[in-house]
């Protein structure tokens, strides 16, 4: 049986996904019969004719119960509906990856409230860890207890719930998924909007511990109206809808990951000639060599006037941080192959703050090619090892050559 309630399906390139929280449902969405937010969403046109729309359902209850049969053994035995239980929130993000996957859209965006942010970011990680990339192109986050709810560590000390227990500020859930969250690359668009009157999640918690200012809304509204606008004029509908076309607009440049087939390619070309000169081992070599080959195929996406800028302003800033590496290389001393993957990873640290400000559809890996773009230059702006030369790198080329 599939968990989610569909609003709209009309077999769209892109879904929006509504996800509940602890002791939610459909329900959560509703501010009255009439009205509810998918259902609010679904009335605008310019968003409903580019998207399907659905709520994923899950069971959640305070306490642990089978159902209303008094006798457990009998339930067992005499009903074929299946007997839900309150799952952790690492099983229910299994669950909506199953129901994204089944899907098939091309792009999906999430709004989450609640527990249902920490499902969400959850099944986007076993995404990212399973594919090294990920359809969830967004995630929308609505008073979401990033660090934890205080009343969940009281409601823990009556309630045997798991829920509760992964709720819990300082729970082993919520420790894990931050630090997943914070050290894997190219995690979707986040954006936070926290309830100003919630006394339940409070704004330290609302806002991830890598939640920039820019991306962070605050809204009149307590733990329960946020998720309950009644109508389109309502500040948490605005707010979503305007975070629903950012997302959108980076749907059309999303450039996806390829493995780069010749493992001998580019032998011959001066980014890989200075790695040589510079005695880095191979698998940096053919690591470098992919993320070459990506950010080539990325250049070849981004051709408008508009597009090149950006591309010229993201290579000054990879130029920058590669020089900054190079100064803390030259004053420590240290061997060429921790200085190139130093640089690789301060691409990806700063890849979710000042790169990806710039232009939107790509990843660290393409940034990581575009370092190497610069290299392939006969010039020694960008090499490995800090004596390499001019004469070095002609007379390499030369015998690479002569050995074709």
């Amino acid at each position: 049986m599939s968990m989610l309630s569909w609003v709209k399906k009309d077999d769209k390139p892109n879904l929006i996904v509504f996800i509940h929280g602890l002791k939610g449902g459909l329900e959560t969405w509703s501010y009255d019969d009439n009205t509810s937010f998918p259902v609010l969403i679904k009335s605008q046109t310019d968003i409903s004719s580019d998207f399907d729309i659905a709520s994923f359902d899950y069971f959640t209850t305070f306490t642990e119960t089978y159902g209303k049969t008094k006798s457990l053994l009998r339930s067992f035995f005499s009903s074929f509906k299946t007997k839900e239980t309150n799952l952790p929130i690492e099983e229910i993000s299994e669950l909506l990856k199953t129901e994204i996957a089944l899907t098939d859209h091309d792009n999906v965006i999430l709004i989450a409230h609640s527990m249902g942010g920490l499902v969400a970011k959850s099944c986007i990680l076993k995404q990212l860890e399973e594919n090294h990339m990920s359809n969830i192109r967004g995630l929308i986050s609505l008073a979401v207890p990033h660090s934890g709810a205080l009343i969940a560590n009281i409601g823990g000390l009556i309630s045997s719930n798991v829920q509760l227990k992964d709720l819990s500020v300082l729970s082993p859930t919520i420790d894990k998924l931050n630090r997943q969250w914070i050290q894997t690359p190219n995690t979707p668009c986040t954006k936070y909007i926290y309830a100003s009157h919630d006394k339940y999640v409070d704004k330290k918690s609302a806002l991830a511990i890598d939640a920039l200012k820019m991306d962070s809304m605050a809204v009149n509204a307590d733990h329960s109206t946020i998720c309950k606008p009644k109508d389109v004029n309502e500040s948490t509908f605005k707010a979503v809808i305007m975070h629903i076309k950012t997302m959108k607009c980076e749907f059309k440049n999303q450039v996806p990951l390829q493995a780069l087939a010749e493992p001998d390619a580019y032998s011959n070309e001066y980014f890989v000639i200075k790695m040589v000169l510079a005695d880095i081992h191979d698998r940096i070599q053919g690591h470098a060599k992919e993320y070459f080959y990506n950010a080539e195929l990325a250049r070849k996406v981004f051709t408008s006037e508009s597009d090149r800028k950006k591309l010229e302003q993201l290579y000054s800033k990879i130029r920058c941080l590669y020089q900054e590496e190079l100064e803390a290389h030259i004053a420590n001393g240290t061997i060429t192959d921790k200085f190139i993957t130093s640089v690789h990873q301060r691409i990806t640290d700063e890849d979710e703050r000042i790169l990806n400000q710039i232009l939107g559809g790509l990843d660290s890996v393409h940034k990581k090619g575009m370092l190497h773009q610069l290299s392939n230059k006969f010039d020694t702006d960008i090499i490995w090892e800090k004596n390499t030369s001019i004469s070095q790198i002609r007379a390499s080329r030369e015998g690479a050559q002569n050995e074709l």
